[in-house]
């Protein structure tokens, strides 16, 4: 029974991420699923709840891969560079039309994924600068909270208005520049000779 729960959550995330959540009817998902509509509902209570289950289970793939890199066993700047070179890479397949949804049908959702995201990225870069400053390669003076928080609002908040679009940092090109302009204004004398060799990883 948990295989087929399984089926039916991956192939929701699947076909949400292709169409759209407004398009994918239960009907669409069951289909997919190879199951009966009577055979769907007795996993799920409605469209809301498969969303949800979908959203965290996407979530948790990403958790899972962010948390693989750190036992990895690099130094900060390694640890770091490789975690902005996978963030780079999931923005290539975002898609603002999904987000679009997300904030005009299902805000509630939403709010849970941004709470659940803002926590991970705030642990991830908190994890991160303090093993940069115990390694020698960060200043040991840096508000290690503050720019946690920095991080967070960064990557999880959405500003949108006639001077500032939100969008315009979603590009590849746009992260690189700011994250190599993080990383200099952190970096010891220690770190910026590692940094130095290895910031052509971000190209």
């Amino acid at each position: 029974m948990e295989n087929v729960q399984q089926k039916i959550i991956e192939t929701a995330a699947f076909l949400y991420r292709k169409f759209g959540i407004k398009s994918v009817t239960m009907d669409d998902v069951a289909r997919e699923c190879m199951i009966s509509k009577k055979t769907l509902y007795k996993f799920v209570n409605d469209k809301v709840d498969l969303l949800t289950q979908a959203f965290r289970y996407e979530f948790s793939l990403q958790s899972k891969r962010f948390h693989a890199i750190a036992e990895k066993k690099l130094n900060a700047i390694e640890e770091v560079l490789f975690i902005q070179k996978n963030l780079i890479d999931m923005l290539k397949t975002h898609k603002p039309s999904l987000e679009y949804e997300m904030h005009k049908y299902y805000p509630v959702i939403q709010k849970e994924l941004n709470e659940k995201k803002s926590d991970h990225v705030f642990q991830m870069m908190y994890r991160n600068l303090k093993k940069g400053i115990d390694e020698g390669l960060y200043y040991d003076d840096i508000d290690i909270e503050l720019l946690a928080k920095q991080r967070v609002i960064f990557q999880v908040q959405k500003v949108e208005n006639a001077v500032v679009s939100y969008k315009e940092f979603l590009k590849p090109k746009a992260m690189k520049q700011m994250f190599k302009y993080h990383l200099r204004a952190i970096c010891s004398p220690k770190g910026m000779e590692i940094l130095n060799k290895k910031i052509e990883e971000l190209e």
